[in-house]
């Protein structure tokens, strides 16, 4: 080591053009030690300089599915009609307690929620139906233990905004003091995919230990010797820390989209891909040593032999890899360009890094190849293949279709839930609220219903109505609350059925009410036979009183003239006795004396009597008008009588009718009982619905307005519960269902042509089926072609780059079918749908890596003839490509530690089908299908010309 620290560069190798030897090799080999020190001062400094990729990811994660797929526009039309910004990212916060929730629950739940909307920044709404009396048993389970309420975080699902938005409003209910016995989840399909993404960012530091740790070890028990071991080690892991500070250095400024996802998987590929290539070239360098070549010679002839493998090695998982940056699946597209960047840095350091530090390491004496058993062991498999290809590739065949027939019963997984750990705070909620709600309360779907006109009224009440009774009815749906069943079930309000009891009740009111007027009717006749009896007695007394009132009139007539005249002559007898009445006054002290007051009394008497004369002519007048009066009256008798006699012709005919009503009323009454009773016992859902106009302004109709109808009633919302699992294939085919079944419900009512919509996990799931699908189906085509294209470029052989591809999509098939009998039936946890795309972009990319890499050898010893140049192949790459399998197969296994199963899962997957394409296609089937071609593999390429002899010792060989 103190030589290569006191010679850093040596100037003789590189000015040595003698042998002919690569100038790029000549250059790694003198400058080794430098080349080294620049990758690790780039590692270094990126490190220290560039944000780490966690961070750069969490704050730059991209949404969960495109923003034009439908149930994500459904869900942002929904916050935007509702109130704020309009996004799909919905959460339940929950409430449950130990007992039911009272009071002090209720008090902290209102400001709890006051603290969550008061966040406008990562808060837009929240669909408070607890705090509403007439509502509040739509949003609190039977036992009223738990309570929950719809809240509209900013942010679209699995973007950085999204979960900044989920943790804030944690934190929040963590802050909280919630009542003794009260524990508070944020939970629902937005944080399902939150913890599913967190779970994933929390594994990356995780699985890049373990790969490391694993590829280690397996290294030291091939090498045994950590001194060798560091070609490849040093190699992937300065490539490694380059890579994330590159792709976090572009994502931070924009030039890329990156996503946990993409983290996890480039960590992967980065280790197990520059693992591979670091054990090419020490396997080549070994071959050369084994083969009597010098240390220099060797390290020459490794480079020269390994260098356009590992470079078309490199190419095919880089192209591959970025044909799924053309997919529209946040999960693929943002995984595409960072695993083909660590692809190429990785490319770039196993062409530098890793033949300089096998120069240090080979002047220094390490790596050479010690004795072993292996080359025997491949010439005996390789002669095997080579006699009797036939039959190998039958029995090699008859496993791998062993191997395939698993997937025939392949049902991709499409539940979240089951992707993270079953005590992730989402699952933790979602099994709080299945300890007392009805099922998938926490998974609805949401449906959208917008019209170009107000809906509310009674004619699109009765359409909405419909529509939800047809979606209600669909098989698979639990309940749909919506406007129409504000509390899950129609309203027994609204429906005819109902509403004919309640005339059929009124009916029965009036029954009694006419009853009670016949016998009102019955009084007012004996009243007026009263009054026709009264009025007999009246008109006889008026005939009396007129005639009597006649002669008072003439007695007073005859009192008033004699008044008069008596009037007159007592005038006359005080004008007279006028001079007696001074002399008696004149008398002193007159008062005293009784003769003289007597005197005096009786002559005032006379000055009294002028008054009697007016008392007597109003007597007169009075009397008068009397008798003038009294006839009159009498007079109006028989039109009294006549009066009564028209009453008494009326109130003959009303009691007949009344009387011919009670019956009628009756019978319509006993009728519409009948009808609400028959159909509320027989058929409650098929009672109609119709709100009156009147309805729409009762206190109850209009406090459910507001959840339910946007500001201006163009668009509503209903919620569709599943009977089944809201992540699974049961509701994504109940939501298929529920927009044909709403708009054929439409036809030929007031809202036929509007617009239908879906969101939540049914129609989510739908959009990333039909994306995964479609994704799929590019990925094939793209890595296909790439893959094919770099093989046939690499092999000059259209023959041999349809076998490797063949050979490759068996063993993906393989693989997949192992996978799907692991995970589906022993397991009972199916693959999740993200699994066969990421697995068949591995397996094409790195699985053709092998099979070209002996292909491309085979070529090399073909001079020797088919079969001794078959065996050849196999010898010098068996133990080489079987390492370097077994290597990437265990770092993928590695994923297995993954909190996120579904990461798992595709670790599983694609360590399975390295196995079997290292273990069985590469040794077996490969070899075998290019012996039985014969001289047709390289077709259509120039075949290789071969000396008679050597061409009979093949032959000899076969």
């Amino acid at each position: 080591m103190a030589d290569e620290i006191r010679r850093p560069v040596r100037l003789g190798i590189l000015r040595d053009r003698s042998a002919g030897r690569p100038r790029l090799a000549r250059f790694l080999y003198a400058c080794s030690l430098p080349v080294i020190g620049l990758w690790l001062l780039i590692a270094g400094g990126m490190n220290l300089v560039v944000p780490q990729l966690e961070s750069t990811v969490t704050s730059h994660a991209q949404s969960f599915l495109p923003d034009e797929a439908s149930s994500v526009q459904a869900l942002v039309k929904m916050g935007k009609y509702f109130g704020g910004g309009g996004s799909n990212n919905f959460v339940y916060v929950l409430l449950e307690g130990d007992k039911p929730l009272g009071s002090e629950a209720h008090a902290y739940y209102k400001q709890l929620l006051g603290t969550l909307t008061a966040d406008t920044t990562h808060v837009h709404s929240a669909m408070d139906l607890w705090s509403n009396p007439d509502l509040a048993s739509a949003a609190q389970s039977h036992d009223g233990n738990v309570a929950y309420v719809l809240v509209n975080l900013a942010g679209n699902m699995g973007t950085a905004l999204a979960m900044d938005s989920t943790q804030s409003a944690r934190d929040t209910i963590a802050a909280s003091k919630p009542p003794a016995g009260v524990t508070v989840h944020l939970t629902g399909p937005s944080a399902v995919v939150n913890d599913e993404m967190v779970a994933i960012n929390d594994s990356i530091v995780l699985l890049v230990v373990i790969s490391a740790l694993l590829v280690s070890v397996v290294l030291l028990l091939v090498y045994r010797s950590l001194i060798t071991a560091l070609v490849p080690l040093l190699g992937v892991g300065l490539a490694l820390a380059v890579a994330r500070a590159t792709i976090s250095l572009l994502a931070d400024n924009g030039v890329i989209k990156v996503s946990i996802f993409a983290a996890a998987l480039s960590a992967v590929v980065v280790l197990g891909a520059g693992t591979n290539y670091g054990i090419f070239l020490l396997g080549r360098y070994q071959e050369s040593r084994r083969a009597g070549l010098s240390r220099e010679d060797a390290y020459y002839a490794a480079l020269a032999g390994v260098q356009h493998i590992v470079i078309a090695s490199a190419l095919t998982v880089a192209g591959a890899m970025a044909c799924l940056a053309a997919t529209r699946l946040a999960m693929f597209s943002t995984s595409g360009l960072p695993c083909t960047i660590a692809i190429l840095i990785t490319l770039a350091a196993a062409l530098t890094l890793g033949p300089a530090v096998l120069a240090v390491i080979t002047r220094m004496g390490f790596a050479e190849p010690r004795e072993s058993s292996s080359p025997r062991r491949w010439r005996r498999i390789g002669t095997t293949v080579a006699r009797w290809p036939g039959p190998v590739l039958a029995a090699a065949l008859a496993v791998l279709a062993v191997m395939i027939a698993p997937l025939a019963f392949y049902a991709p997984s499409f539940n979240e839930r089951k992707a993270q750990p079953s005590d992730s705070p989402a699952n933790i909620g979602f099994a709080a609220a299945d300890r007392h709600l009805p099922p998938n309360i926490m998974a609805p779907s949401v449906l959208i219903v917008e019209s170009d006109h107000d809906m509310r009224n009674s004619a699109d009440l009765i359409a909405l109505a419909k529509l939800t009774d047809a979606v209600a009815g669909i098989d698979g749906v639990n309940a749909v609350q919506g406007i129409t069943r504000p509390l899950g079930q129609t309203l027994n309000q609204g429906t005819l059925t109902s509403q004919a009891g309640y005339i059929g009740n009124r009916f029965s009111q009036m029954t009694t009410l006419l009853q009670d007027r016949i016998d009102d009717v019955d009084s007012v006749s004996k009243t007026i036979d009263d009054l026709d009896t009264a009025i007999n007695g009246v008109d006889a007394a008026l005939r009396q009183g007129a005639a009597g009132a006649k002669s008072l009139a003439d007695a007073t007539s005859t009192l008033e003239a004699t008044s008069n005249s008596t009037l007159k002559k007592v005038q006359q007898l005080s004008t007279a006795m006028a001079p007696v009445r001074g002399l008696v006054s004149s008398i002193p002290q007159c008062s005293t004396v009784n003769a003289c007051k007597t005197a005096l009394t009786g002559l005032s008497v006379l000055d009294d009597l002028p008054g009697l004369q007016q008392s007597v002519r109003s007597l007169a007048a009075g009397t008068t008008t009397l008798g003038t009066a009294l006839p009159m009256a009498a007079n109006q008798i028989p039109a009294l009588r006549s009066t009564i006699t028209q009453i008494r012709q009326l109130i003959g005919p009303l009691k007949t009718t009344l009387g011919a009503l009670i019956p009628q009323t009756g019978e319509i009454t006993d009728f519409l009982d009948e009808v609400s009773t028959a159909y509320a016992a027989g058929n409650p859902a098929a009672g109609a619905f119709f709100l009156p106009s009147q309805a729409l302004e009762s206190p109850l109709f209009q406090s459910g307005m507001p959840y339910y109808f946007s500001p201006d009633g163009k668009a509503t919302r209903m919620v569709v519960t599943p009977e089944r699992e809201g992540f699974s294939r049961d509701a994504m085919d109940v939501s298929a269902h529920i927009i044909p079944t709403a708009t054929s419900a439409m036809k030929n009512t007031s809202l036929a042509g509007s617009t239908v919509s879906i969101g939540g996990p049914g129609g989510t799931l739908l959009n990333i089926e039909s994306f995964a699908h479609e994704d799929f189906i590019a990925i094939i085509v793209a890595a296909f072609a790439f893959v094919f294209c770099v093989v046939l470029v690499l092999l000059r052989s259209l023959v041999a780059a349809i076998a490797v591809i063949g050979t490759v999509g068996l063993s993906y098939l393989s693989a997949m079918g192992v996978a799907v009998f692991l995970w589906q039936d022993v397991i009972g946890n199916p693959l999740h749908w993200s699994v066969a795309p990421i697995a068949f972009t591995f397996l094409v990319a790195v699985g053709a890596d092998y099979n070209m890499l002996l292909v491309s050898r085979f070529r090399e010893e073909y001079g020797a003839g088919p079969g001794v140049g078959l065996i050849r192949a196999m010898v010098g790459t068996g133990s080489v490509v079987t390492q370097a399998g077994l290597t990437f197969g265990i770092t993928m296994f590695a994923m297995l530690a993954s909190y996120a199963h579904n990461v798992a899962q595709i670790g599983t997957t694609v360590a399975l089908g390295l196995l079997i394409d290292t273990l069985i296609v590469r040794t077996l089937v490969m070899p075998a299908i290019a012996r039985l071609s014969g001289r047709w593999f390289w077709w259509p390429t120039a075949f290789v010309r071969m000396p008679a002899k050597r061409a009979v010792e093949s032959e000899s060989v076969s």
